[in-house]
């Protein structure tokens, strides 16, 4: 996991600076010389995490992440000229490590002394592979585990790579917490009003609206009493967009009723939706977007082929050479959301 002259990073990947600050990266399209990732673990006498000599404190809220870095490392804060707005991001010069999900899982399997926590991942993964036929490259560990930065309490974040091995291991993850076959099995209501009130959506949904949408996911759940969350990347190959084929301008905060017309790319991270029939309910009648999507995986399965659906959030005019659309970005606010209706 060190790093390369040349690396490419892209979703589920952490990164590690001069400073020791400790970064997850989010999406597939970043700039040539840095990577639009979120300020995740940093160095701090009185944190609770600890790796080696070094103890380090995590940070939770995006908006908490921003404010820590403009106030200390604004270095880390980049006018992006693409998605024209501020992203946090993290130079390439900077990076000191290059964690990568696939080599921690690797390093797992063939580690003598894993503790609890990463006999659980390894354990979650080879299920996975084993039921589905997938290979073992396709699939990684992500979140604290990766960066061993982990507790006892953490956790299981799996990454899956390419389309075919998330569809696959979808349908099985499906049928086996259905069964509850496996260790796998569905969220418990106290888990979930834990998640309602660490999310903050008491003003955003009522929880008995949340717990039907938790209920119906399958990538988040419990194995073995542990709570996992397992994220769909797509490989390299299957990206149809480079960095600046399209540029993105963000308008403001809009509301919208709308049909979901495709959800096929909902289990993936980034997430989107293809809508029709869109009615916006706040903002500029002139400006309907055809896409519903997020960088968040909170999103990921929130909505059906054939629901209709409510959403909330921040109205982007997304602009190539064939002309310009619009999509609504969710994830962003405490307040953004999308529900079945």
């Amino acid at each position: 996991m060190t790093l390369s002259s040349k690396f490419r990073v892209r979703e589920g990947d952490f990164l590690e600076t001069v400073n020791g600050l400790i970064f997850d990266v989010k999406g597939l399209l970043h700039p040539p010389d840095r990577a639009i990732a979120y300020l995740r673990y940093l160095p701090d006498r009185r944190g609770t995490r600890r790796k080696a000599d070094v103890r380090y404190r995590k940070v939770y809220s995006l908006k908490a992440r921003t404010l820590l870095l403009a106030k200390r490392w604004p270095e880390y804060l980049h006018k992006d000229p693409v998605f024209h707005r501020e992203v946090q991001a993290v130079p390439l010069s900077e990076v000191r490590q290059h964690y990568v999900p696939t080599e921690r899982l690797e390093g797992l399997r063939h580690h003598s002394r894993r503790d609890g926590l990463e006999q659980q991942a390894v354990d979650l993964a080879e299920t996975l592979v084993k039921e589905t036929g997938i290979s073992r490259a396709e699939v990684g560990v992500s979140g604290s585990i990766l960066t061993d930065l982990h507790t006892p309490r953490s956790d299981i974040d799996l990454i899956l790579y390419g389309t075919d091995a998330s569809r696959k291991c979808h349908t099985k993850l499906k049928a086996l917490r259905d069964a509850r076959a496996g260790g796998l099995s569905p969220h418990e209501t106290g888990d979930l009003r834990a998640l309602y009130r660490q999310r903050e959506l008491a003003t955003a949904m009522a929880f008995k609206v949340f717990a039907k949408h938790e209920r119906s996911k399958v990538l988040q759940g419990k194995f073995r009493g542990t709570h996992y969350f397992i994220r769909c990347v797509k490989e390299w190959s299957e990206l149809q967009e480079a960095y600046g084929d399209k540029e993105y301008y963000p308008i403001r905060r809009a509301s919208v009723r709308a049909s979901i017309a495709s959800a096929d790319d909902s289990i993936f991270t980034p997430c989107s939706y293809q809508i029709s029939n869109a009615e916006v309910t706040r903002g500029d009648a002139n400006h309907v977007p055809t896409q519903i999507t997020s960088f968040r995986g909170r999103f990921c399965e929130q909505a059906r082929t054939g629901d209709r659906v409510v959403a909330e959030g921040l109205l982007e005019r997304v602009v190539d050479q064939s002309g310009e659309q619009y999509r609504l970005v969710i994830g962003e606010a405490a307040q953004d959301r999308l529900m079945v209706v």
